[in-house]
């Protein structure tokens, strides 16, 4: 199996499936169990804890990317693309267009694969986010009637109102989230 086999079995089919599971209609438990594995997935580590799965394929992918389309350029600029009837042999010309045919088949695997990995970063981060914010919402519902005032100690309607406060440290882990329900 060449390179491009096995970049197509690795780098195609992973972001594709967990994306999938992502997005696939289903009750609350699924998507959090979902979340769960798509976090633990993405969350394994490479060279001692440095680099995450997500941004190891996310490196691979766009310099898969970027290398195929500068051979695509390339080859744009060069004869590859431009064989015409009165040039050489036949043997030549369909070595030509095979050259052409292979630069540009590599050039959208690499950013379909790239194109999907970035989908599943993107698409991941607002689901977190989203998970986050209906504990916080459920937190606040449940304890105790709904909103808290915040400012001067004004009891009004027109105080600013939040839910609880937001957590110090950046947005908590999603292991910790479901831990809470």
């Amino acid at each position: 199996m060449g390179t491009w086999g096995i970049f197509m079995n690795i780098c195609l089919p992973i972001p594709f499936v967990l994306l999938v599971l992502l997005c696939a209609p289903a009750p609350r438990k699924f998507h959090r169990a979902m979340l769960q594995v798509v976090d633990k997935t993405l969350g394994v580590s490479f060279f001692n804890n440095q680099l995450s799965l997500l941004h190891f394929m996310l490196v691979i992918t766009g310099v898969a990317f970027l290398t195929t389309l500068q051979t695509t350029q390339k080859l744009a600029k060069d004869r590859g693309f431009n064989v015409g009837p009165e040039s050489d042999s036949p043997l030549i010309q369909a070595g030509s267009m095979g050259k052409k045919w292979r630069s540009e088949r590599n050039f959208w695997i690499a950013f379909i694969c790239f194109t999907l990995w970035c989908l599943l970063a993107r698409f991941f981060k607002i689901l977190l986010n989203k998970a986050r914010i209906e504990d916080e919402l459920a937190n606040v519902k449940s304890g105790g009637g709904g909103s808290r005032n915040i400012g001067n100690g004004a009891s009004s309607g027109a105080a600013a109102t939040r839910p609880a406060a937001p957590p110090t440290a950046g947005r908590p882990g999603l292991a910790e989230s479901l831990k809470s329900k």
